[in-house]
């Protein structure tokens, strides 16, 4: 086995085929969002490929600025990997970021489990799901517009709603232009489905849908500006959004709510939303492993 880092065209190219082959076998997409955008994009992480005649391992680190720590996420192929190639590949993970590192477990076994008897959970997220359309309809303010994002006329505005809803967040704050424009990039964006509410001429807090099947659709990304908080704005865009899945043929819809966030749980609940899935965040301490907890 050896583990090294991910550098060419063709190291990119072998790992984005990778990950949809295990996408293929488990039906879930093996890598988040921000970090398979990452090794497609940018690349400001780094990926560690583990190799053992193929690839069987790949773990993509990424940066966030605002926790201050690194963050991880492992695609394994359950059928060539074991605990001691886990526990190599966490290792030359936590010499890369050299500190406190937080790793991302999307299943129930694997790495979860491997994850659970070693360290401490830092996050838990919960997947939920529910039948569309919603039972009831938006209640929106009178002075409440809303209308589809305008691709090359809204990125300013919108960046400055974002950022300030979600100031200090992990993974949805801290956006710059080149983070909506190369969301805009991808095949799955529609700016028809990234609905913006209005106040005069501000954005007061937006819904940004996304499809991932003819009848499953997801809420995104929710936020409102903290300036327009409190009142109803939330479950307004939100019903609105789920409506407008409806309306293009989506019977299911799907989101991600972290466990702390209480008034989010109970807006989705009383929606009808249920658990399908739990995603649990784990902290590896610096020092791992000659520093165990």
């Amino acid at each position: 086995m050896r583990i090294r880092r991910l550098q060419s065209g063709s190291d990119v190219e072998a790992v984005m085929s990778f990950l949809a082959h295990l996408e293929a076998i488990t039906g879930v997409p093996p890598l988040g969002e921000s970090k398979f955008v990452d090794l497609g994009g940018p690349r400001r992480g780094r990926g560690l490929m583990v190799e053992r005649d193929q690839l069987v391992a790949y773990a993509h680190l990424l940066w966030h600025e605002s926790s201050g720590l690194w963050e991880m996420e492992l695609a394994a192929d359950a059928g060539l990997t074991d605990d001691a190639t886990l526990e190599a590949t966490l290792q030359a993970a936590a010499a890369e970021a050299a500190g406190p590192m937080l790793w991302w477990t999307f299943d129930e076994t694997g790495g979860a489990a491997f994850a659970a008897t070693r360290f401490s959970p830092a996050r838990v997220l919960h997947k939920l799901i529910g039948p569309l359309p919603p039972t009831e309809r938006a209640v929106l303010p009178a002075e409440v517009r809303i209308r589809p994002f305008r691709t090359g006329v809204d990125e300013d505005s919108w960046l400055e709603a974002n950022n300030a809803a979600f100031a200090g967040h992990p993974e949805n704050g801290e956006w710059d232009r080149h983070d909506i424009i190369e969301r805009q990039s991808r095949d799955w964006f529609e700016a028809e489905g990234f609905r913006l509410a209005w106040i005069g001429d501000r954005i007061a807090g937006f819904c940004w849908t996304k499809r991932h099947t003819p009848t499953l659709g997801e809420i995104h990304v929710i936020g409102v500006h903290p300036e327009f908080q409190g009142r109803g704005l939330g479950r307004a865009i939100v019903i609105e959004s789920l409506w407008y899945l409806a309306g293009v043929g989506c019977d299911t819809g799907m989101l991600y709510v972290d466990t702390a966030n209480h008034s989010a749980l109970e807006l989705y609940q009383s929606l009808g939303f249920g658990l399908d899935r739990v995603d649990r965040c784990f902290e590896i301490p610096k020092g791992w492993p000659h520093d165990p907890q």
